[in-house]
């Protein structure tokens, strides 16, 4: 049986040789260094990139964006030392098979390899099988980044590339919230922080945490910290403070803050 190729793409050749010694008794291995020796492979049969996102001359989505000018359907595994929760993100919209922080678990590269081989006839198993904890942990810190601005399910589940019911069962079962509680409970931290160091109005303070009615903010923090805002803010200035360590131990419970 003819082995699968699989291109390795990565300017360090260590790299590159740890990955060969661990598939090249399963797979052709194809090796290159940077987008210009992608260019040059103008006769190879690849079934697979492997591909490094950090490289000299273009990133690893622009070598991915080459590959499938050819093979609009080529199955890749972005690889990288420099993960962040807008790559995780653009590798979801780009449909790669899978993305691995370095340094890599040649086992788990072997089984996913493997895995996406049998399933290479069903498109959508291939596109949907990159690890979805890298994925919702993204989402995550795109939230504790942006909670100040306007956050809705239908937008992050867009993000996250799910409809917005699978998004709310995998984010619940990831963080034992719903998206809801989750970005209330940040924003409410971050409002009380507001309220015992700053001389921002509860107006001033409710819009500058995300929510833009006051209302709404102040049932939500009075649900957390049992007491309005006014009240935390007083028993603050006046020396009856709620240490940092109460104040996450409370938030740290599941509150009805939906």
């Amino acid at each position: 049986m003819n082995k699968k190729s699989l291109l390795v793409i990565d300017d360090d050749a260590f790299v590159r040789d740890i990955i060969k010694n661990a598939l090249d008794k399963d797979y052709h291995i194809i090796e290159a260094s940077s987008y210009s020796d992608v260019v040059k492979l103008h006769s190879e049969t690849i079934d697979l990139a492997i591909i490094d996102y950090i490289l000299p001359d273009r990133d690893g989505f622009e070598v991915l964006r080459l590959l499938r000018d050819k093979e609009p359907s080529l199955p890749a595994i972005i690889i990288t030392g420099h993960s962040n929760e807008n790559l995780v993100i653009n590798a979801i919209r780009k449909h790669v098979a899978d993305y691995i922080k370095k340094p890599m678990n040649l086992s788990y590269l072997k089984r996913r390899l493997s895995e996406i081989f049998s399933n290479e006839h069903d498109k959508e198993g291939v596109e949907t099988s990159l690890n979805k904890d890298h994925l919702l942990d993204a989402v995550a810190k795109h939230i504790n980044k942006t909670y100040m601005n306007e956050l809705t399910l239908d937008q992050i589940a867009h993000m996250a590339c799910m409809n917005k019911f699978s998004f709310c069962r995998a984010f619940k079962k990831r963080f034992g919230r719903t998206f809801t509680s989750y970005l209330n409970i940040i924003r409410i931290k971050n409002a009380a922080e507001l309220l015992k160091t700053s001389d921002h109005s509860i107006t001033e303070t409710a819009f500058s945490v995300g929510y833009r009615n006051l209302g709404h903010f102040n049932r939500i923090f009075k649900t957390v910290f049992k007491m309005p805002p006014r009240e935390y803010r007083r028993k603050v200035i006046y020396g009856r403070q709620y240490s940092i360590l109460q104040a996450e131990e409370m938030l740290s419970e599941e509150s009805p803050v939906n």
